[in-house]
């Protein structure tokens, strides 16, 4: 008996959405098993001067003479900040305002102390490891102005990027190269290194250290 083609059709259309339903399974099983694979990234912790980022704000505040910040949207409890004497001051922002709060960033701002920063940079950069982006301009010039280029380089680990920030006089001007370093959570995971971006610090004083008000 010769079997019409449309009931034939009608006849193998399960199986072939079977077939498919099982390719498209295992399609999603070997990508399951190929990400199971791939080495999990991490930067040694504490990653630096004892900070990890989501330490709550009473951990940090345990090793740390923390004080809130005044940060160019005025005085915020977000943002708390300590400084190294004549080494550093460390910019802290938290996910918000309690004391549990999460530790998202923070950012290292070196001022005119350009041997102390050498010395710190080169030590962390060590225990990083390779760059994801090697020393390039940044796309943003958010450290710089008409008389300073911005250059970054980029690593990162599953859950962090960390950016070492160069504050550099542009061709023909005289004047100092200042360092920064900012380590900011991942909020998304993203198929490659960040753009670069680094939001403009706190003003800074004549010294270079950011700009601060009592808390009281």
């Amino acid at each position: 008996m010769i079997r019409s083609r449309s009931s034939f059709l009608r006849s193998s259309a399960p199986a072939a959405c079977a077939l498919v339903v099982l390719c498209i399974g295992c399609a999603g099983e070997a990508e399951k098993k190929a990400a199971a694979r791939l080495p999990v990234k991490k930067f040694p912790a504490p990653l630096f001067d004892g900070l990890t980022l989501e330490m709550t704000r009473d951990e940090v505040a345990r090793g740390h003479p923390i004080r809130p910040a005044l940060t160019s949207a005025g005085r915020t409890r977000l943002v708390w900040m300590y400084d190294r004497p004549r080494q550093y001051t460390v910019e802290l922002t938290f996910k918000d305002g309690r004391a549990d709060a999460r530790l998202q960033r923070f950012d290292v701002h070196f001022g005119t102390n350009e041997d102390g920063a050498q010395g710190v940079i080169e030590a962390l950069v060590r225990r990083l490891g390779e760059p994801d982006v090697k020393r390039r301009k940044a796309t943003t010039n958010a450290y710089g102005d008409r008389l300073h280029d911005q250059y970054d380089t980029v690593y990162s680990d599953d859950d962090q990027y960390v950016f070492v920030v160069e504050r550099v006089p542009v061709d023909g001007h005289s004047g100092r190269t200042t360092h920064f370093i900012t380590v900011k959570k991942k909020v998304l995971a993203a198929k490659g290194p960040p753009t670069g971006y680094v939001p403009p610090p706190p003003p800074k004083d004549k010294d270079g250290k950011p700009v601060e008000e009592p808390v009281f």
